[in-house]
């Protein structure tokens, strides 16, 4: 049974003094949201420039990395982030994998002013009811959660002409592997021991998984290798030789190499062009 601390659901307000702070963007095993009520604020995930005003919503996937690039003076929203296990498992009789890929690389939408309703009073409606400690208290506030992640894949299926379609054998696999990979990417970038963990031969394996998500999973452990230096690598206190200790490289040398060729420029590179662009955001 699940738990709101083991889901690790978070609502904050943010504006344009605390959003560095609270960054709702930071967390690698963790799906969120932010809810513009006021404002502007520019986002980028996947070098794609997102600007989100009053009246729309970006998902923040899991496994992936946000930046924000520009902040208006008069921000004003909503964030939150929940465990990724938990909005998957939330999502298991109403979303199919193509449904999670199709949000991960369109993560905003436009909300009607009725959906910005709904979607406010269930926001206001966890918040209250997190405080109100009763026998079924967690199992309400986990069920108004979940009815907070129907509302929006329901958003995404009338704003995008989205279908929803239920997940499959192979949605499920692809799910697994995703949360081996979240556990192990550090350590093991190798098919074998993922195909493996499922009972199938690499060949099949690296098969399926391209065929529900559009990527082989070689492709996917790069994605999170690569994801989590960046993280690392824009925290001015870890080193590149850190980074590379962290990730489990044999060497900084070599972790310099597969940087490089996977994120078209070398950690040193990276990490000066992100101190230079949070100073400007700093001034």
């Amino acid at each position: 049974m699940s738990t709101i601390e083991d889901s690790n659901i978070e609502l904050f307000d943010i504006d344009s003094k605390n959003i560095k702070q609270r960054n709702p963007f930071s967390y690698l095993n963790q799906n969120g949201f932010l809810l513009c009520k006021r404002g502007k604020i520019s986002l980028i995930m996947d070098e794609r420039l997102y600007n989100v005003e009053k009246g729309d919503l970006y998902i923040y996937p899991a496994f992936s990395l946000t930046q924000i690039h520009s902040v208006s003076d008069d921000l004003q929203g909503v964030a939150g982030t929940a465990d990724f296990n938990f909005i998957f498992s939330s999502l298991d009789s109403i979303s199919d994998t193509q449904s999670h890929i199709y949000i991960r690389f369109h993560p905003l939408v436009s909300l009607t002013v009725e959906q910005l309703q709904r979607i406010e009073e269930i926001i206001w409606f966890v918040r209250k009811r997190k405080n109100i400690q009763t026998q079924l208290g967690t199992q309400i506030v986990l069920s108004l959660v979940q009815a907070f992640c129907y509302e929006v894949i329901d958003a995404y299926i009338t704003n995008k002409s989205m279908q929803s379609m239920k997940q499959t054998r192979k949605d499920k696999t692809f799910q697994n592997f995703l949360v081996s990979l979240y556990q192990n990417f550090h350590i093991h970038r190798n098919v074998q021991f993922y195909a493996k963990q499922q009972g199938l031969t690499p060949r099949y394996f690296t098969t399926l998984i391209h065929k529900v998500s559009g990527k082989t999973p070689s492709q996917w452990i790069t994605t999170f290798v690569i994801i989590e230096a960046k993280r690392l690598l824009s925290n001015p206190k870890i080193s590149i030789k850190e980074t590379s200790c962290k990730l489990h490289f044999t060497d900084q040398s070599f972790f310099g190499r597969y940087f490089k060729l996977y994120a078209g420029c070398s950690p040193s590179e990276y990490k000066n062009a992100t101190f230079k662009r949070n100073c400007s955001m700093d001034l």
